[in-house]
């Protein structure tokens, strides 16, 4: 067993898997991490299986303290740690009982990754430990995490697969196309948009030129993560893992799984340019 107290949280720090599925029919999001390649990098480091729970930071860090000896693993944006006040250079951190780790507001990404030894003790709703608060599933009573609370894990004897995702090397994000990708006027690949700091876990929004499409009224769709929508104004969104079920914009296209972890890890301000494949991931 490894045992961790929380100390102190600046921001959102949430329990997390590859997210709960089949339960979108109830009105329910997928939800999970939003860099699947982190999670299973972190997990690795530490000899669990991929898809095993992970503590997922964002925008500021946290700090912990052991109470039984622990082993850490750190993948996703960077953060600096601090363990028992002292600047350490590795990602892969042994705790003893009565450590103290710092860790630092993530850089070069916005989403950190911190997985521990064992499996993470969580809510299990809807075949997920993923976090979602509003209904309140998963995690440590539904929430995100606080100071004072627990994290428990146990060892457990596993048969680890190496299925970390192969991590994309181009600056594109590549996209295939949308039930409503006829109604454009223009292809995406002509824009380069700027990510706004207005994004977060249920979507991703930009600031740049318009898409120059045909407006179309539409009833509710069904939509799932990664798929990018096209509100009147012309200027596309991402929908990201806390997403809604339905939406009612056109679905001009979809950003693959792949690089969906890429789209989260790219900070305000940032630029993306769109690159349209098809169903083979030839580019167009």
């Amino acid at each position: 067993m490894g045992k961790l107290v929380i100390q102190k949280v600046n921001g959102l720090v949430s329990i997390q898997d590859k997210g709960r599925f089949g339960a979108r029919k109830f009105g329910i999001p997928q939800s999970g991490v939003m860099d699947l390649n982190a999670m299973n990098k972190a997990n690795v480091m530490v000899g669990n299986s991929p898809d095993f729970p992970v503590i997922e930071y964002v925008l500021y860090g946290f700090s912990l303290r052991a109470v039984e000896n622990s082993k850490l693993g750190f993948a996703g944006a960077h953060s600096d740690l601090f363990l028992n006040g002292s600047l350490i250079d590795q990602r892969i951190v042994s705790l003893k009982a009565g450590d103290q780790l710092k860790v630092g507001a993530p850089s070069r990404g916005n989403y950190g990754y911190m997985s521990v030894s064992g499996k993470i003790a969580a809510k299990y709703d809807f075949n997920s430990y993923s976090t979602y608060p509003l209904a309140k599933l998963g995690g440590l009573n539904g929430q995100y995490l606080k100071v004072n609370d627990i994290l428990l894990s146990k060892d457990l004897k596993i048969s680890i697969k190496q299925d970390v995702v192969p991590p994309v090397q181009k600056d594109t994000i590549r996209i295939m196309k949308g039930p409503e990708w006829n109604l454009l006027r223009e292809h995406p690949k002509l824009k380069s948009f700027r990510i706004s700091s207005d994004s977060n876990r249920m979507a991703i929004t930009f600031i740049g030129e318009p898409i120059a499409h045909d407006r179309k009224e539409m009833k509710s769709s069904a939509v799932i993560p990664g798929i990018i929508q096209l509100p009147p104004n012309g200027i596309p969104t991402i929908l990201m893992k806390d997403c809604q079920t339905t939406g009612g914009y056109p679905r001009i296209a979809k950003v693959l799984d792949e690089d969906l972890g890429k789209v989260a890890q790219r900070q305000p301000g940032a630029s993306i340019e769109f690159q349209l494949v098809d169903n083979d991931y030839n580019t167009k």
